[in-house]
Order: C-alpha cells, then sequence, then structure tokens
C-alpha cells in the first residue's frame, strides 16, 4: 500500500487564531454575521506593522471564503528544480499574468496614494512532507511592473520585476531571497509551458476547495535506473525557461518552452 503524504500547511497562525477569536467573540455575543472581516479590521488594527502584515493578512481573508487556488505538488524534488533553474526573462510570466489573473485595482506605493488597474493572481502551494506550504501572489501593473508577494511560514516577501533591471539588487546580492524569487517565478513558468502537468483535484484526505495536482513533467527529467531498492531518485535536467518570441516560431511563437541544457565534448550546449 502506498505510504499516505502529509502536504504543508499554509496560513496556519492565521486559521489558529481566527478560530480562537471566533470563540472568544461567540461567547461574548459579540460575534459578527460577517467573522472573516471582523477578524481583519481586528488584526490590521492591533498586529499589523508592515504592508508585507497586511498583504498577507488580505490573501488569508480571501482563502476563507474560498478565493484562493490550493495547488499540491506531488514529488517534492520539483520545487528544489524549480529554486534553481535560471531566469532568462519575465516577458512570459507577465503574459501569463495578464491572460490569466483577474483585473484589480492596484496600488503603486504603500500609502495608498497612486491607484491603477493591474491584473492579480494569487494561490497557495502545498509541498509533500514538509511543514509549511508557500503562498504567491503575482500583480502586475499597468507600466508593466510585475510584483511578487511570497509568504512562507512566518517569512515574507516582496519582490518586483524592477530588481531584476539592477543586478546589485537585493534579489541577486541575498541567496534566500535570489532562491525565493527563482522559484515563485519559475512556478508561472512550469505552470505555463506543461499545462497538462496541473490537473483538478486533491490529494487523498485533503479537504479544501479549489483544489489541483501538480505533477512533473518528463521533459525536465533525465531517465535514471532504479537503485538496489528499486527506488528511482529523480535527477532533473539543467536548463530555463524562456518565450518564444521569434517570427521564426510560426506556431509556438508567444509560448513558454523548456530549453535543456546537455554537454557535449566537456561544453554545454542548448537544445530547445
Amino acid at each position: 500500500m502506498a505510504k499516505h503524504k502529509e502536504y504543508s500547511k499554509t496560513f496556519g497562525i492565521f486559521y489558529d487564531n481566527f478560530r480562537r477569536f471566533c470563540r472568544e467573540m461567540a461567547a461574548a455575543g459579540e460575534l459578527s454575521d460577517h467573522p472573516a472581516e471582523q477578524f481583519r479590521d481586528f488584526f490590521l488594527k492591533n498586529y499589523a506593522q508592515s504592508i508585507d502584515d497586511a498583504t498577507s493578512f488580505q490573501l488569508f481573508v480571501r482563502d476563507v471564503h474560498h478565493e484562493l487556488v490550493h495547488i499540491y505538488m506531488t514529488d517534492a524534488h520539483l520545487q528544489n528544480f524549480l529554486k534553481q533553474a535560471e531566469v532568462k526573462d519575465l516577458s512570459g510570466i507577465k503574459k501569463y499574468i495578464a491572460d490569466n489573473g483577474s483585473r484589480v485595482i492596484v496600488n503603486e506605493d504603500d500609502e495608498m496614494q497612486h491607484l491603477s488597474e493591474g491584473s492579480n493572481l494569487a494561490f497557495c502551494l502545498h509541498i509533500p512532507d514538509e511543514r509549511q506550504g508557500y503562498v504567491f501572489c503575482y500583480s502586475l501593473y499597468e507600466n508593466e511592473e510585475l510584483r511578487i508577494f511570497v509568504a512562507h511560514g512566518m517569512e515574507q516577501f516582496h519582490l518586483s520585476s524592477i530588481d531584476y533591471e539592477n543586478k546589485n539588487s537585493i534579489v541577486y546580492t541575498d541567496p534566500e531571497i535570489n532562491e525565493i524569487a527563482h522559484f515563485a517565478i519559475n512556478m508561472i513558468a512550469y505552470i505555463s509551458c506543461f499545462p497538462d502537468c496541473l490537473t483538478d483535484g486533491a490529494p487523498h484526505g485533503i479537504k479544501t476547495e479549489n483544489n489541483h495536482r501538480l505533477a512533473t513533467s518528463e521533459k525536465v527529467l533525465d531517465l535514471q535506473e532504479p537503485s538496489a531498492g528499486g527506488i528511482v531518485n529523480p535527477h532533473f535536467r539543467r536548463g530555463y525557461f524562456k518565450r518564444l518570441e521569434s517570427d521564426f516560431y510560426k506556431n509556438k511563437k508567444g509560448q513558454i518552452i523548456f530549453v535543456h541544457e546537455t554537454v557535449v565534448n566537456a561544453q554545454a550546449k542548448t537544445l530547445e
């Protein structure tokens, strides 16, 4: 019998405190008909200390209302591949957010003084046999800036596509943020490149709504022989994702593809 997988949680601390808040308010006869919004106002007034806190909590409220998609990665090794794969450009990522995100009003500064229309896409990512999952939120502005918010347990990251234009930015100088940025960007590239790997449904025992499974494509794997115990550890190909923009690609122009590297006579080559 296959071993039952446990998956990482998202918004765990928020849900624990939300349930406690509801119990206390109900016992005092003060729980409103909209408890999530009541808890949001309480949290923002008493605990939020930054724009990251506010963003994370707004996403939590959306999750309470079943508005966020939950993606369950079937193979934990896939996240390591996506964290390490090189990022060539963001044009395909921006196009995917524009095509698949919801039209929203976004703020261009932390003071909410400059508002514009944009596209927003957010989801929760669950990893097998890990404690903390990820919450990703992508906002594309009218000026083509892409802002990415990532929550991982108690850690929160705000990333901007402008940072990729500055090779001295923290995205390049901080190894942890560099890895998180690669993961967030390559997640979208991978889903766009291999849409058949994202299927409806949840793993056994999962009861949340809006669930999807994310499988590992054979196109990013090298075939490996089983070990003595019959276990096959996946070995991922070296490569990167890129968007085809040349008119040469008549049928695939505009699509994101995976370009893998191979070694010929001790020199790295690329194969599309």
